[in-house]
């Protein structure tokens, strides 16, 4: 099985809202995926074939990607079926960097699919024609960054405090006190929540579980090494492990244990694409 993944770090401004631009192709390396949450929001310019994503014990799906669309912060997992070929171009929003582009509340994208049309009207089509059409992965790379420039709007009021309180809970996530941090910059908890809501998607509690659970992730990169779930809730911020087994169990919906048994099984198959996707296989 072939396929092409590259990954590219966009110029300035973009950066400050981008971890990266990157592009797919090739054959799906599986049929239906259980993709866990982070606090990272999504969009995708479809050049292939449709994708198909569930909610949670959910048989029909809630949404069929055919074209382009934007993903929010998710609390929950979802699974996607993918297409038998697969080709597009993604971005990877740093947490509350997707604000600037869309310019709507992303609590309106909570755990949803949405898409591009309904938020970028006839531009969502103009610019999967264009990348259809560049000739080379790095001339749509470098299309991409200009038209996403032409999206870039100037930072409301709070981007500021939201972006230094994001700063704050990736950095500190493991011992930030929320009512502290508030206390910090200067405004009330319910001020920061509903400045998070517009300009974040989450509360700023939910964006501090995603952290911990990312950083839940990267601790087991490596699901063949002995894994001590103790020190891993600790390390990550959870002095209650029952508190931590409840958390993991609503993100990903398998239990620490169960879900290291079939990132095992998935990293044995084919580790080369775990170490890309890092998903999560269905039961």
């Amino acid at each position: 099985m072939t396929y092409t993944y590259i990954s590219h770090i966009p110029s300035p401004p973009l950066n400050a809202y981008i971890n990266d631009l990157y592009y797919w192709r090739g054959p799906a390396p599986y049929s239906r995926l259980k993709v866990l949450p982070l606090p990272s929001s999504l969009l995708m310019v479809n050049l292939g074939d449709a994708f198909q994503v569930h909610k949670p014990n959910q048989i029909e799906p809630s949404a069929a990607c055919k074209e382009s669309w934007a993903v929010g912060l998710w609390d929950m997992y979802h699974i996607v079926d993918w297409p038998t070929h697969v080709r597009f171009y993604g971005i990877h929003f740093k947490a509350g960097g997707a604000y600037p582009f869309f310019r709507l509340p992303l609590s309106e994208l909570h755990n949803q699919v949405v898409s591009l049309d309904a938020i970028w009207g006839h531009f969502a089509a103009e610019l999967r024609e264009r990348l259809y059409n560049a000739p080379t992965i790095q001339a749509g790379f470098a299309l991409f960054e200009q038209l996403l420039l032409t999206r870039l709007h100037e930072a409301p009021y709070g981007f500021d405090v939201v972006q230094y309180a994001i700063e704050e809970i990736v950095g500190r996530h493991d011992t930030l006190s929320i009512r502290a941090l508030s206390y910090d910059i200067g405004i009330s908890q319910n001020h920061l929540g509903t400045l998070f809501k517009r300009l974040v998607g989450t509360p700023p509690k939910t964006l501090l579980r995603l952290c911990r659970l990312a950083n839940i992730h990267y601790s087991i990169e490596n699901p063949t090494e002995p894994v001590d779930w103790v020190k891993i809730a600790h390390q990550s911020g959870y002095y209650d492990q029952s508190h931590f087994n409840k958390d993991f169990l609503t993100f990903s919906g398998n239990s620490p244990t169960d879900y290291l048994r079939l990132r095992r099984e998935l990293h044995m198959a084919d580790p080369e694409h775990n170490s890309i996707l890092r998903p999560l296989p269905t039961d």
